[in-house]
């Protein structure tokens, strides 16, 4: 191409927009300043199931008696905002891992009975169905719900009991079901009964398995918050 035929192109510069631009960069920095704050200034719990961190999520379905399953997600029934001076009639939760067809989560259905008759008032109550890899552990919603409400289903506790006979009340709290054992990696869940006591923000504030043999309502007892003497 001879020199005729080219034609040479000039940039076009537009003031305005080389502000824009800049006013952009400066936005955009700024932000990035205050969200870096934000993670490295805030006090941001780890996520887990032991003591001081932020309680996994638990989202599934959950059961209470006499009505249909319905959909649950733990975040949200926390109180991301509580502290124990501004909100102290915040409720707290008590987590318990159990099978139908455990022996010793039969035995501890009574007790559960007893705690949630005394500390229901602070504490929610959830109780979460799964199914250990044992022979003859085979539960399904069915038995899930018969033995919540005590109801007549000859497949508790290792499918030759009548779930109508176990001891204590009906449970009057949520039942999670998690027979496909999605809950038990991310809590640590090695067997059953196990139980996590979270304070109303989601924080573990007692965990099972570093209290071996500790009394889980004397636990209860030292957490919660006591009302003040007349």
């Amino acid at each position: 191409m001879n020199s005729e035929g080219f034609r040479r192109r000039n940039l076009v510069y537009d003031d305005n927009a080389d502000a824009r631009l800049t006013s952009g960069f400066v936005v955009a920095g700024a932000l990035t300043f205050i969200i870096l704050s934000v993670v490295l200034f805030t006090d941001v719990p780890p996520i887990g199931p032991n003591e001081g961190e932020l309680a996994p999520n638990l989202i599934g379905e959950v059961h209470m008696p006499n009505s249909p399953w319905e959909e649950f997600e733990l975040y949200d029934e926390i109180d991301h905002s509580w502290d124990n001076e501004s909100s102290p009639d915040s409720k707290w939760f008590l987590i318990q891992w159990m099978d139908t067809d455990c022996s010793h989560c039969w035995a501890e259905a009574e007790k559960m009975s007893a705690l949630e008759s005394a500390f229901g008032q602070q504490v929610t109550f959830i109780s979460i169905a799964v199914e250990l890899n044992i022979q003859n552990h085979d539960a399904d919603r069915d038995e899930i719900v018969a033995f919540q409400e005590k109801g007549a289903l000859s497949t508790c506790r290792g499918g030759d009991t009548d779930c109508s006979t176990r001891g204590g009340e009906v449970h009057n709290w949520a039942y999670f079901d998690d027979l496909g054992g999605s809950t038990m990696d991310p809590w640590g869940i090695q067997g059953t009964p196990f139980v996590v006591i979270l304070k109303p923000n989601g924080i573990v504030a007692w965990n099972n398995a570093q209290h071996q043999g500790e009394d889980l309502g004397q636990a209860l007892y030292e957490l919660l918050p006591q009302p003040e003497a007349a």
